[in-house]
């Protein structure tokens, strides 16, 4: 424990790390200081509603009937190229009928959350500032792996820590030492950023409101539908639910980054090669959708940066970004699984052979 808080140290000693803290902060500054209208108008709403009681119809209750089978031909006829990928939406869709009527049953619709603002203010929190953070700290993770397991080799000391197995084991703590920073600074800028959201928007009223209000909704391809969750989520709920899978999404890309640096034992070159990964497959993912590649397009959107991007639609049924229930979720379940094994046999390769 100890080798580990010194590594650490090491990580919240360099300057360089608290200007990307900074520079992050006053970027989310901006994002949020940029929405001054939608603010006002989700204050006033609020307002409206603790003063005011709404009726409501079961006219309101836009899942009263909902027939998701409207969903899965939608999709269906975009993937049409692929019977597999046919196959896969109609199975989501299938699945998340009987959510709809347990959504018409509970009367979640009915909630207020925000009023005609609620897209609006959702899709800001959710889309653009948790989105802007989670690549900010996913950023710090990757960057704190690499520098700590390539320090040695930048100060020119490998060869003598690596003399003896003692010393290759301290590459053990240093993956925790920069996993374990990267996940504190994570929750850091999103309690600093958050403060700062949360004393402009008024959320006093909001947080035991249902995200599957009639408010709120998705579009996807054009096509407009409500917010159909897999599980019932309060506001309150689903921040927490999102911030915690975000965490667990840092910690992907922080073990992706100690893949790069211990399969290429140059820092620089373990970036690049890291870069490549993550916007290659990015662009991966797009050029199968330009090429109706369904089936192979669907596999992309497991990736961690895909799965990043589509942070605004996580624990939905998440349209053409998605084919399976809960998808972001065993996408990082099984990075955090796949990582942690290939880092685990790296090392074990690493404290067992000939290096010097």
């Amino acid at each position: 424990m100890g080798l580990i808080a010194y590594e650490a140290k090491k990580v919240f000693c360099i300057p360089a790390l608290w200007g990307f803290f900074a520079l992050s902060f006053i970027f989310n500054i901006l994002l949020i200081a940029g929405q001054g209208y939608e603010r006002d108008y989700f204050n006033q709403e609020r307002i409206a509603a603790e003063q005011s009681v709404f009726d409501t119809d079961e006219k309101d209750n836009v899942f009263v009937g909902y027939d998701t089978g409207k969903l899965a031909a939608f999709y269906s006829d975009i993937v049409k190229e692929s019977p597999m990928a046919i196959r896969w939406v109609e199975r989501k869709y299938a699945l998340l009928q009987p959510r709809a009527e347990h959504l018409a049953e509970s009367g979640a619709a009915l909630d207020f959350y925000a009023g005609d603002i609620t897209y609006e203010s959702h899709q800001f929190l959710f889309s653009s500032l948790i989105r802007a953070i989670l690549a900010e700290g996913s950023i710090c993770a990757m960057l704190m792996v690499l520098y700590l397991m390539g320090y040695e080799q930048m100060n020119h000391t490998a060869g003598q820590v690596c003399a003896s197995r003692t010393g290759r084991r301290l590459w053990v703590d240093k993956l925790a030492a920069a996993v374990l920073s990267a996940v504190i600074l994570y929750f850091l800028l999103v309690g600093v950023t958050l403060l700062v959201y949360f004393n402009l928007w008024d959320y006093s009223g909001v947080w035991q409101d249902s995200v599957s209000s009639r408010f709120n909704y998705l579009t996807d391809m054009l096509y407009t539908r409500p917010f159909l969750t897999w599980h019932d989520f309060t506001v309150g709920e689903y921040l927490a639910s999102v911030l915690s899978l975000g965490a667990a999404l840092v910690v992907v890309f922080g073990l992706m980054a100690a893949v790069c640096a211990m399969m290429f034992r140059n820092v620089y070159g373990a970036a690049l090669v890291l870069a490549l990964v993550l916007f290659g497959g990015i662009g991966l993912g797009s050029l199968f959708s330009q090429c109706k590649a369904w089936g192979m397009y669907f596999i992309t959107t497991m990736q961690p940066s895909a799965v990043w991007l589509s942070v605004n639609v996580w624990f939905t049924e998440s349209g053409i970004s998605a084919f399976l229930p809960w998808q972001e979720v065993i996408s990082v379940a099984l990075h955090l699984m796949v990582c942690g094994i290939v880092v685990t046999i790296l090392l074990r390769c690493f404290m067992s052979k000939d290096i010097m």
